[in-house]
């Protein structure tokens, strides 16, 4: 399993909305997110083709400002902890 960490906009005055269609989302956790619109979310997926499909779903929402990688785990190979942008 592969767990991203994603860091995300909702666009201008639709917070809430995106909210709503990320919390309906079982692959995604949102963990923080403020009034102005910026969040931070995990996703997890089987492995990195499913993360990258998950990743772009993410970012093609109407609701969404931005959405990018910031870090990933492999889990049951703690040497491939990394961040996406060193």
């Amino acid at each position: 399993m592969i767990i991203s960490g994603i860091v995300m906009t909702s666009r201008p005055g639709r917070l809430k909305e995106l909210r709503e269609t990320l919390d309906a989302i079982a692959w995604l956790d949102v963990h923080f997110c403020e009034e102005s619109g910026r969040m931070v979310v995990t996703i997890e997926a089987a492995d990195v083709e499913e993360s990258i499909v998950r990743l772009r779903d993410l970012q093609e929402l109407p609701d969404v400002g931005m959405a990018e990688l910031s870090h990933y785990y492999i889990e049951g190979n703690e040497t491939h902890t990394e961040e996406a942008h060193p």
